[in-house]
């Protein structure tokens, strides 16, 4: 079985899942862009009124350039933030059906206005790290909250689609992290089992997720919104990044 390499922790294991906000791509500007592409289709379709409503609902505040990282924009999946969006325009005076048909065409304006990378960017070092766990015959997934489409053209767009053998995001499953669904569905789509996997991720959410589905061990990385601290608690593999991850040879 292969092996990898984190910190000093050596792993065996034949799949690699990985979170993909904060740990392979700069989340912040991520959630910036996405965040002000959403205010921006809402606001031409409801008015300015549902500014401040809605971004008091998903938890930012984009005159400062703040996220708040453990509010819907920054957790959720898009099928709960546009069920959010949508009590911001009731609120504006629209009826429950309105609001929610609205905020759906508002959030599809919003993914095509920022097509096609949709703000993402990778980390610096992610691609090199990538090859080189691919190259050793290990198999890569990505278990997102973001959705599958989105996620999957980001990585085209990026070069790196390529290089993962699923994509499971978080419209693929019922229930969203820090519930197993997803790493359960990459490694059902993969044909491994979760004992013989690890998860790599930025927040809380991802290692219980991992730890929810009994993978193998869990991997915490310090380029998210979640610190050491928080991390130590519930993790015992702690790496700055993705890019220190090694295999054997």
């Amino acid at each position: 079985m292969p092996k990898i390499i984190a910190g000093k922790t050596e792993i065996e294991c034949r799949l690699i899942i990985f979170d993909k906000n904060g740990t392979l791509v700069d989340q912040e500007r991520f959630l910036l862009s996405l965040a002000k592409a959403r205010r921006q289709s809402l606001c031409t379709m409801v008015g300015s009124q549902v500014d401040d409503l809605w971004e008091k609902a998903v938890g930012t505040d984009l005159k400062h350039g703040r996220i708040d990282h453990s509010g819907p924009l920054a957790t959720a999946p898009q099928r709960e933030e546009v069920l959010i969006a949508a009590s911001a325009v009731y609120q504006c005076g629209h009826s429950w059906s309105e609001a929610k048909k609205i905020a759906i065409e508002a959030y599809e304006h919003a993914d095509e206005s920022l097509r096609p990378s949709y703000g993402c960017v990778l980390l610096e070092g992610i691609v090199d790290v990538l090859k080189r766990l691919k190259s050793n015959e290990l198999k890569l997934a990505i278990a997102t909250t973001d959705s599958h489409k989105r996620t999957e053209e980001s990585l085209k767009f990026l070069g790196v689609a390529h290089l993962f053998d699923v994509i499971v995001g978080g419209d693929d499953v019922k229930n969203s992290k820090p519930a197993p669904d997803t790493v359960l569905e990459a490694c059902r789509r993969v044909g491994c089992l979760p004992g013989d996997s690890v998860v790599v991720g930025d927040s809380l959410n991802d290692i219980i997720m991992g730890k929810n589905a009994k993978v193998k061990k869990c991997i915490g990385v310090l380029t998210g919104f979640t610190s050491k601290e928080e991390l130590q608690q519930i993790i015992d593999v702690i790496i700055e990044s993705v890019t220190e991850l090694r295999t054997e040879g």
